[in-house]
């Protein structure tokens, strides 16, 4: 007994005793690996945090910054934009113009996430159902008002037939998020309606079983306020640094608190004035980047006669009170950019003739007594919820030139309740446009039923000029990007000349990344998951 004892206190002596080194690294050794493999999976989640999300999980629902968000991870098109809005092949291969249209090639390697492979059929069942989807606030009609016919050679080739002369690539066609068409749906694309059998309802969308986009994550969980992705394991495309992603509705304060908590990963539109307070806190990134976001102010055109806006010097009045250079380094110092037309500085169809700025207060007063208000006017200014704070500013400028302005604080639907009913004088607002069909970008804003052409969509105001439509209409007939671009500065040129609207600034896209964290803004603001990493430190395992 007494030498089993004692084997038994020296075999404990030798690995507590001799051997304790040894050990000791085994245990540091482990107590790293575990380290390593957890925060192996905490990299491979990612929270985001946002103003805004999709009202539905259905694709074709909106158009909202919120709605792209989640359909850009999850849904896919025949073709996308990079950072810097050139297009590029997604679900088509490649396309080529046809005498009337447009070939689209499909690629072969696709499969949606219910396993079923990528056909003709599905893209035709898509377009339909974006056209006609009922009860939709902004669905993708306009984009395929001019489609005439979808017409599929075979499986893989589809043949998109437009209605006029259209030289543009139908980049509004090609980037509709295309979805799974149920078994036994047929559908045929005529003008200028749809027809066939087969129907998915908005709410199917909300089951994760549906499983019916191609895109690199997919849905788990969804609700207005919190989204749930994970990665799509069968993606053509096996890159995505992710394993599950949560985009999260906040608040202003929401935003901010998860930031400096690190609840958050990554936050998108920061409240402008909490920047100053969250830098100093330190342990985040800031990144900003120039942006096809533009605030500008549309005139209300229906205003019964006689109306002062009627003037065109009254409107040249009102653009010489604004400011925007001191708007862009006083009141938003890095955040915005003076903007006297849509295209961005460098852009080859912005004109060199328009400034983008001409703040003079003298010459406003002047203008207003030549057209017979030497004691000023009155006007009333809408404002969107999110350019209200601008409005207050704008209108304290445009006061102090003598035009009283009067801006009050509405919610979204009485903004679109007084918009309607045409309650207002000038409306302050924000679009982010499509850098890379300018004439589409400016017919939706200022075009009216001219030249064979729809009111444009965001023309709110009613603006109306023939020679400004037949200008837009022939960019998009125009057969070299030379020629487009010549058309386009012209048609700027006009809307200046008539002051049809005024530009006052472009957006800078604002995120906030925890300092782990990196990501490459885009122009068109939108986000791409597989755009964001983990940044790499000298002492990662």
């Amino acid at each position: 007994m007494m030498v089993s004892s004692g084997r038994v206190r020296l075999e404990r002596q030798g690995v507590w005793g001799a051997d304790r080194p040894r050990l000791s690294l085994i245990w540091t050794l482990t107590f790293l690996l575990v380290l390593f493999l957890a925060s192996s999976v905490s990299a491979a989640e990612l929270r985001i945090g946002a103003p805004d999300l999709p009202r539905s999980p259905d694709p074709h629902y909106g158009l909202n910054w919120g709605d792209r968000l989640y359909y850009n991870q999850v849904y896919e098109g025949l073709a996308e934009t990079d950072g810097h809005t050139k297009v590029l092949p997604a679900l088509a291969e490649s396309w080529e113009r046809t005498d009337d249209g447009w070939l689209f090639r499909l690629r072969r390697d696709v499969r949606f996430q219910n396993g079923r492979p990528l056909t003709t059929r599905d893209v035709i069942f898509s377009l339909c159902r974006a056209r006609n989807l009922p009860d939709a606030p902004r669905t993708f009609a306009k984009a395929l008002g001019n489609v005439g016919a979808l017409t599929p050679l075979d499986s893989h080739h589809l043949l998109v037939r437009l209605l006029d002369g259209d030289q543009r690539f139908p980049l509004g066609v090609a980037t509709i998020p295309v979805v799974s068409a149920p078994v036994g749906a047929q559908w045929r694309f005529a003008s200028p309606d749809c027809e066939g059998t087969g129907h998915i309802d908005s709410a199917a969308f909300a089951d994760p079983s549906l499983r019916a986009g191609t895109g690199p994550y997919q849905m788990t969980e969804f609700t207005t306020d919190r989204v749930v992705l994970s990665r799509n394991p069968n993606h053509r495309d096996n890159r995505q640094p992710w394993a599950q992603v949560e985009l999260l509705r906040l608040t202003e304060s929401g935003l901010i608190r998860g930031i400096l908590d690190r609840s958050v990963d990554i936050v998108y539109a920061p409240p402008l004035a909490a920047m100053e307070f969250v830098d100093a806190k330190g342990g985040v990134n800031f990144h900003l980047m120039s942006s096809t976001s533009i605030t500008f102010l549309q005139f209300n055109w229906r205003t019964p006669a006689p109306s002062p806006l009627q003037d065109v010097r009254v409107r040249e009045a009102i653009r010489r009170a604004i400011p925007r250079d001191v708007l862009s380094r006083r009141f938003m110092p890095g955040l915005v950019t003076p903007a006297g037309q849509v295209a961005l500085p460098g852009a080859p169809d912005r004109s060199p003739s328009i400034p983008d700025d001409e703040y003079d207060p003298t010459a406003a007063r002047r203008l207003l007594a030549e057209a017979g208000y030497p004691e000023g006017i009155s006007i009333r200014m809408l404002a969107s919820p999110s350019q209200y704070k601008v409005a207050k500013i704008l209108a304290l400028f445009l006061t102090k030139a003598g035009i009283t302005t009067d801006v009050r604080e509405d919610t979204a639907d009485q903004v679109v309740a007084r918009r309607r009913a045409g309650d207002y004088d000038l409306y302050c607002l924000g679009r982010i446009y499509n850098a890379a069909d300018m004439p589409e970008t400016l017919h939706t804003l200022l075009g009216g039923p001219g030249a064979g052409l729809l009111a444009g969509d965001r023309n709110y105001g009613g603006y109306a000029d023939l020679a400004f439509d037949r200008l837009v209409a022939d960019a998009r007939a125009a057969r070299t990007e030379r020629a487009r671009d010549m058309l386009v500065r012209k048609a700027a040129e006009r809307a200046y000349a008539n002051v049809a609207w005024i530009p006052v600034f472009h957006t800078k896209s604002a995120w906030i990344t925890q300092s782990r964290v990196r990501m490459q803004p885009r122009l068109d603001r939108s986000l791409r998951l597989n755009e964001i990493s983990l940044v790499e430190t000298a002492g990662s395992l």
